[in-house]
């Protein structure tokens, strides 16, 4: 069994060297570039073949890849220290002795990503709801992360995951077949992803980072800087969000995370409504419960109803129908009714995200409501039936 998933390398395992069941001979070319070129040398090859519901999923998949390897580039140049709240920038990379910091580094990685994650969005939406089959074998893939233009042991797809403890178990041969119901399932990634970028761009992270690193500087060249309680890095990064949370976020990009939160739960469901009504089994990616995974991993119909009750409340939340508990009111515990915060009207107009100014309730003023709070009851019992295991298991099915 997988160890752990998470969004992130749940949306690598996708595209390799790709057998296409209908019209192998037609991939030859592009599967030996992906292999010894790299992801951009292959979308551009696939650009220039026939346009069918396989090659137009390989495609979205590749370029949904790009996004990561975008922003996996961008670190390499600038940080390589993680950062598990951005989106693509949990894994360690090693170090890099030219790299040179930018304040900027975070938006110029968030920028490109949207960019390769919109061309995913419109590649895919020409295979989904069509009839295909693609086989793909994860070892092929890689990540030109010091876009050096060659292949390095620690850029190949194996290497990412051992990062993020996330490797298959010994069984698994490499190969998936992704179907017409993944398109669905990549799509709702895309979605995620996507809405997730657009929140951290939403926030302006640039100026925030770019006084903290010159003035952390500008401390250094008077001395030694000690941390006391915290190491120097944690106390930078905890005042770079900080103060990226005071002011209000760009609305525009908030309304359009919005939207992309939203797309992700439609086509999860589209998924689910496609993958149940399969009757094959062959290296399966995400099986129905008749269905066996090619990683050897068990999904029962207890776990497939209970992750769409988890859509339902996610759903709720951005739709505003249901509000989260604030902590100023006394609403008691498992409350069904209270006060609490709409976050669907924030997405959709945002205010000031200055911390003191939620902590005391002053920035909430405008979101909170009196209605039904949510509970996440079925996130409670999915993570039950799940032995433990909910967030690995939330991050496969997306």
């Amino acid at each position: 069994m997988l160890k752990f998933l998470t969004p992130f390398i749940a949306s690598l395992a996708l595209v390799a060297c790709s057998q296409n069941t209908s019209s192998p001979s037609d991939e030859t070319d592009w599967q030996t570039i992906l292999s010894e070129q790299g992801l951009a040398a292959a979308e551009t090859a696939l650009m220039e073949t026939a346009s069918t519901p396989d090659t137009h999923f390989v495609l979205g998949a590749i370029q949904f890849l790009r996004a990561s390897e975008a922003i996996m580039q961008v670190r390499y140049q600038n940080s390589t220290t993680p950062l598990a709240m951005i989106p693509g920038m949990r894994n360690d990379l090693p170090y890099n002795p030219d790299a040179r910091f930018d304040p900027a580094f975070i938006e110029h990685a968030m920028t490109e990503a949207l960019t390769h994650l919109a061309r995913a969005e419109a590649s895919l939406a020409q295979a989904a709801g069509e009839t295909f089959e693609v086989d793909v074998l994860l070892p092929a893939i890689w990540f030109d992360i010091n876009k050096n233009g060659t292949r390095d042991e620690w850029e190949t797809l194996v290497a990412v995951m051992e990062q993020l403890n996330a490797t298959p178990e010994e069984a698994f041969d490499g190969i998936i077949q992704f179907d017409s119901a993944d398109a669905h399932w990549l799509k709702a990634y895309v979605h995620v992803m996507s809405g997730m970028a657009e929140l951290t761009l939403a926030t302006d992270p640039t100026p925030a980072i770019r006084t903290v690193f010159e003035e952390r500087r500008a401390m250094n060249a008077l001395g030694d800087v000690r941390g006391m309680f915290l190491d120097n890095d944690t106390i930078d990064t905890l005042a770079a969000v900080l103060l990226t949370l005071r002011g209000v976020p760009d609305q525009t990009r908030t309304q359009a995370a919005h939207a992309h939160f939203r797309n992700m739960i439609a086509e999860n469901r589209a998924f689910w409504t496609a993958v149940m009504a399969e009757t094959d089994n062959t290296r399966e990616w995400l099986p129905n419960p008749t269905q066996t995974s090619a990683f050897g991993v068990e999904v029962t119909e207890d776990m497939a109803t209970g992750w769409q009750d988890v859509l339902v409340e996610i759903e709720q939340l951005l739709e505003g129908e249901t509000l989260v508990p604030y902590w100023r009111y006394n609403n008691g515990f498992n409350a069904e009714t209270g006060v609490g915060v709409n976050v669907a009207k924030f997405l959709q107009d945002p205010g000031d995200m200055d911390i003191i100014l939620w902590i005391h309730g002053a920035g909430a003023v405008p979101y909170l409501e009196r209605g039904d709070l949510a509970k996440m009851e079925a996130w409670d019992r999915f993570s039950r039936m799940t032995a433990g295991d909910g967030l690995m298991f939330a991050a496969w099915f997306n």
